[in-house]
């Protein structure tokens, strides 16, 4: 009876341990998402941004870094079916309001704006696509109706 109680006690200590083992590997792996750069990406097409000089078309761009780690912004390209825009070289009014230069970093749990000069994309496009490259290997695409 006592060897019965004994290896009843001894697969409840394991089966416990298994479990402690594995919400310890689900949690380690949680973190370590929560801690790699997490970028989303938002972005507006329109005709209709108001500027000093009058109206203008632009593609207005957000990332946000909802992650812990920094993360590199390498490149911004816009295309629509007869253009494509380099993000850096089209960027639209002073630096300060026209976003960073690229490649820039982009730190955890912080923002980047910029406006791009879309008015080299012809008048009837009724849509883009933003793609942004980032550092740690992953790549961005959005398609943005005109607004």
């Amino acid at each position: 009876m006592t060897s019965l109680i004994l290896s009843i006690a001894s697969l409840v200590v394991a089966v416990a341990a298994v479990m402690i083992s594995l919400s310890q590997t689900r949690l380690a792996k949680r973190e370590s998402q929560r801690a790699r750069p997490n970028v989303a990406l938002h972005a507006v097409f329109t005709d209709h941004l108001a500027r000093p000089e009058g109206r203008a078309r632009a593609v207005c761009v957000s990332l946000s870094n909802t992650g812990r780690e920094d993360t590199e912004v390498a490149s911004i390209w816009i295309y629509s079916e007869r253009t494509m825009l380099n993000g850096n070289h089209a960027r639209l009014g002073a630096d300060d309001e026209a976003g960073p230069a690229l490649p820039c970093r982009i730190g955890g749990h912080s923002q980047l704006y910029w406006t791009i000069d879309a008015s080299p994309i012809e008048a009837e496009a009724s849509e883009v696509t933003v793609v942004i490259k980032l550092g740690h290997g992953e790549t961005l695409s959005k398609e943005v109706p005109k607004m």
